[in-house]
């Protein structure tokens, strides 16, 4: 009888353990999480982008005139592409992450140069999987252009 009681007790702990597990999915922040400083210059948040999906992909070119833009790009302080220069539309460089929050996270453009015509601006698209939307973002040698993306 004492084994059958001691059985019981273990499988009994061991189903408990495994269901309760603190993975409960991702934080959901409710506000902007932008710092207001990235790298020793102050962050400009430029605007809002709702998405469907934390899954996204992302591109970016030169917006303008093709000078010699080149630029980082973070999401949520996380380097997704580095030192890259811009080109034009047809040779978009493109990179897919997740996003690690729902709600809240933001993408970041640092500009390493301003080209020969300043700002440095560069156009992005992201795309959840159920659509794309484009934005421009501005950077120069004092100031990070930011950009909201909150996942609903």
């Amino acid at each position: 009888m004492k084994k059958i009681i001691i059985r019981s007790v273990i499988v009994f702990s061991f189903l408990l353990i495994t269901s309760c597990s603190n993975d409960d999915g991702p934080t959901r922040n409710e506000i902007s999480i932008v710092p207001d400083t990235f790298l020793d210059r102050e962050n400009e948040i430029l605007g809002t982008i709702e998405l469907n999906s934390r899954d996204v992909t992302i591109s970016v070119w030169d917006h303008g005139t093709i000078d010699g833009d080149i630029v980082s790009i973070y999401v949520n302080d996380e380097i997704v592409i580095a030192e890259r220069e811009l080109d034009g539309p047809g040779n978009k460089f493109t990179v897919s992450t997740t996003l690690e929050y729902e709600g809240y996270n933001y993408v970041l453009l640092y500009a390493h140069n301003e080209g020969s015509i300043s700002p440095n601006t560069a156009s992005m698209s992201i795309d959840d999987g159920i659509s794309t939307r484009e934005f421009i973002l501005e950077a120069n040698l004092l100031t990070n252009g930011a950009v909201d993306l909150v996942v609903n």
